[in-house]
């Protein structure tokens, strides 16, 4: 290039003396650009100083993924920290990947850094995130009832209302009108494994120790538990199994990977991973089996419903006439199907006979995070998005989540309460809301 830049000066001032000095000054700058080229480059081979700032811009509760930008080899490896922000509230995950993902629930300008070591050779880049208020407010509450298959259960025809001709997306609308609103209704899972899936209008941000949503249903504590020497919590606790995900394709439906919530049950003696049961539809001419009576409660048909499992065992779900119930047990919207199957964890049988006759059973809490396993003012009753594991048992940390399944873990009969169902009417973002509920440690 210089020798090019040479000749044009040379060709030029053949044809006039007059530009000579205008052209050493020309030459002296193309000089000193080119040299100062060539430092920039020498300095981002050498893989040193500081990259430019990035700016994203996101609402509140919404994932965005900030990326290094730079060109580095494979090996290269990364390391994101928030350096600089308005809140404690938010959420950082593959901070050890290129790309990282960050969510927060308030507005402010949040700064970020990734150290980016190639080699040994080590660059740090400074990103700016800013967080506006959305533009159409958020619901605390569900948003949507995506699926809903409860297994059979003495409620599962009346929490919702079915009725005989009633259509799965019939009952899927019903089940929206129930839980989709600020003050939901119950609504029954049935015996082990029926199960619901919801979501919500924004990602509920996975907070750094802290619990961050609650699932809503009807458990309550013994008032009279026969046993006083009990030292553990219990009454009416019908532990559902708690699955999250997020929305990681961005198409707003639930199927990308769900994690269980890791509740304090997942690793007792008697917890039965990759558990399976299929239910058997009765034959509504099958001649009843009844049973004894406790006070008020009949029942009427001890061997309803036949099961078996993938253990070996096989029993069945007794028919009574406590509550008030619809005595039809199989879901009248699917009556065409002759079994159902359901898989997932299940927990070790929590109902205990204290009163010793039968007429008062104790279910016991499961220490934390379950559905309908402890009062809905209990801290216990929330979740701390960073219990979720992987299908293998390895701990994730998600950036959020978007939706929730629940599902009945437990596959037990409770004398005349009959089989153990958990119930359901609602979820909260417990960030949105405002509560601040401490993870457990």
């Amino acid at each position: 290039m210089l020798l090019y830049i040479k000749t044009k000066i040379e060709n030029m001032c053949n044809q006039s003396s007059k530009c000579f000095k205008s052209l050493l000054l020309f030459l002296a700058a193309v000089l000193l650009v080119s040299c100062s080229g060539d430092d920039k480059n020498a300095d981002d081979n050498n893989g040193g100083g500081v990259i430019e700032n990035s700016e994203y811009n996101v609402a509140r509760f919404t994932i965005v993924a900030i990326a290094a930008n730079n060109n580095v080899s494979a090996d290269a490896t990364y390391s994101w920290n928030v350096i600089n922000a308005p809140s404690d509230n938010y959420s950082l995950a593959n901070a050890s990947a290129k790309e990282a993902l960050f969510a927060a629930t308030e507005v402010g300008v949040y700064e970020l850094e990734v150290i980016v070591n190639d080699q040994g050779k080590t660059r740090t880049q400074k990103v700016k995130v800013f967080v506006n208020k959305e533009t159409k407010e958020y619901k605390t509450y569900i948003a949507k009832v995506h699926e809903f298959k409860p297994a059979p259960g003495q409620f599962i025809n009346d929490l919702p209302a079915a009725n005989n001709g009633d259509t799965p997306e019939r009952i899927l609308g019903r089940a929206n009108t129930y839980l989709a609103k600020e003050a939901g209704d119950l609504v029954s899972l049935g015996a082990f494994g029926g199960y619901i899936i919801f979501g919500f209008d924004h990602t509920i941000v996975n907070v750094k120790d802290k619990r961050d949503f609650r699932i809503l249903g009807n458990a309550f504590w013994a008032e009279a538990n026969p046993n006083p020497d009990s030292t553990m919590r219990g009454g009416s606790s019908e532990g559902g199994v708690i699955m999250v995900s997020y929305d990681k394709n961005k198409n707003g439906l639930p199927d990308d990977e769900w994690y269980e919530i890791e509740g304090a049950g997942h690793n007792m003696e008697k917890t039965v991973h990759n558990y399976e049961i299929t239910y058997y539809k009765p034959d509504p001419n099958k001649i009843p089996v009844p049973g004894g009576s406790t006070g008020t409660v009949v029942f009427t048909d001890m061997e309803y419903i036949y099961w078996k499992d993938n253990q070996g065992k096989d029993g069945y779900l007794a028919q009574n006439n406590a509550h008030n119930h619809s005595l039809d047990y199989w879901p009248k919207w699917l009556g065409d199907q002759q079994t159902l199957t359901f898989k997932g964890t299940r927990l070790p049988d929590n109902a205990v006979d204290e009163s010793g006759t039968g007429s008062y059973f104790v279910q016991y809490a499961f220490l934390y995070g379950y559905a309908d396993n402890a009062p809905n003012n209990d801290d216990d009753s929330a979740v701390d998005i960073d219990w979720a594991i992987d299908s293998k048992g390895n701990r994730v940390h998600l950036p959020g989540v978007d939706f929730v399944k629940v599902y009945n873990g437990l596959n037990q009969q409770a004398g005349w309460l009959g089989e153990t169902s958990t119930e359901i009417m609602g979820a909260t973002d417990l960030h949105l809301l405002g509560e601040n509920i401490p993870t457990r440690k």
